[in-house]
């Protein structure tokens, strides 16, 4: 009876810290969100907040006008605009509100699937230690509610439910972070590639979010609207240095101003790296995880290759810089700790260095990050031995 006893106490006792970890995790991102919002209540209803144009695209929507005029700078897919029409019977202050606690809602939901990825023993430590890493890292982001982190959200949902074999999951959250926000077609790419029993299962979510719009519009408005985004996305598309946090603009900085060719020939060639990368992952199974390996390597190419990549778009990387945090932490490995510390102080940074440097390469610190995470992930995926590799791919999955 008493080792039974024993066994009892030490299941409630890892219960007990597994919902304490956890708990605490949570009312962080409560505290969190409740001082989004508490230091947006002032915000005004100008074109410069970026809630303005989400919640001006559902009106546009609603009233049947063009959701990508020259003045309007609405640079996602119509499914989108579709989404945010719930919005347009708020005042601007309750929508605003709302909107922020959804935003990092789906961004904390992601941050705690990826955490449960792994080591079942130490997920919640992960999710906590994460969290405070995340919140800080993405706070900037989380105040404008930039909707990059309710896309990092999905997409992190997304490689975990591939991963695990949860097939039709998957599927609809890569789609509908697509259909929030182009930039997630980065990873859908992967994912077809990656595990080909998901990709009919991505091409019908696709299909049936991209064909929501039809249902709460005439079709020719639709259509219109369907026609002009691949002029939307050529203008998205232009080299703006001035401001792109991206890996031309550290380049047009140091002297270097890309060619669209170059420019072209490095994205190409840095794709099929990425894909490289995570094909590799997959069958050597790194100490990270292959969830996370995909994800970060994904969110490097975003960031580093994507023409839209702007400071707060850097919330991207804020769940892959916390999680490494927290494997660096649970392991005792100083060299990745020094890293995540480093990258995390170059973080904070960048926004002084910004104002105070325009002009320089120290402007563009938060890309000398990215690289120095992707350059990392690189070498530990390269780096491990063939005997690691998994015995099975997880069910579901395979080919």
């Amino acid at each position: 009876m008493s080792v039974v006893g024993e066994a009892v106490a030490r299941r409630a006792h890892a219960l007990d810290a597994r919902l304490g970890s956890e708990s605490r995790a949570w009312a962080i991102w409560a505290c969190f969100a409740a001082l989004v919002v508490v230091a947006r209540l002032d915000a005004v209803d100008a074109i410069e907040n970026v809630f303005t144009v989400y919640r001006e695209a559902g009106l546009r929507w609603l009233d049947g006008r063009d959701l990508y005029p020259a003045e309007f700078h609405f640079n996602y897919f119509p499914p989108s605009a579709v989404l945010f029409t719930g919005w347009g019977g708020l005042s601007f202050e309750v929508g605003g509100a709302l909107w922020r606690i959804v935003n990092l809602g789906v961004f904390a939901f992601g941050v705690w699937r990826l955490s449960r990825c792994g080591d079942p023993a130490g997920s919640s430590k992960r999710f906590l230690i994460a969290t405070v890493v995340t919140v800080v890292l993405s706070a900037s982001a989380a105040r404008y509610g930039q909707m990059t982190l309710a896309m990092a959200g999905m997409m992190m949902a997304a490689v975990a439910y591939a991963e695990s074999g949860a097939l039709w999951r998957a599927a609809v959250c890569a789609a509908l972070a697509v259909a929030l926000k182009p930039l997630a077609v980065v990873l859908l790419l992967l994912l077809f590639v990656l595990y080909p029993r998901l990709s009919w299962r991505m091409a019908v979510a696709l299909t049936a979010f991209f064909l929501l719009p039809f249902l709460f519009q005439h079709a020719d408005y639709v259509w219109r609207q369907y026609e002009a985004v691949p002029a939307m996305l050529a203008t998205r598309a232009r080299p703006q240095y001035d401001w792109q946090q991206n890996i031309f603009g550290l380049l047009d900085k140091l002297g270097w101003t890309v060619s669209g060719a170059q420019k072209t020939i490095v994205s190409g060639a840095s794709a099929l790296l990425v894909l490289l990368l995570c094909w590799r992952a997959r069958r050597r199974a790194p100490a990270i995880g292959v969830e996370l390996s995909i994800y970060a390597l994904a969110a490097c190419y975003i960031l580093l290759l994507g023409s839209g990549t702007e400071r707060n778009t850097y919330g991207l990387l804020a769940p892959v810089v916390g999680l490494l945090a927290a494997r660096a932490w649970s392991v005792r490995d100083r060299g990745l700790l020094q890293l995540v510390s480093a990258v995390i102080l170059i973080d904070l940074l960048s926004h002084t260095l910004q104002r105070a440097y325009p002009q320089t390469v120290l402007a563009m610190v938060k890309p000398i990050a990215g690289l120095i995470v992707l350059a990392w992930l690189a070498w530990t995926t390269l780096r491990v031995p063939p005997e690691t590799s998994k015995l099975a791919a997880p069910p579901g999955t395979s080919p």
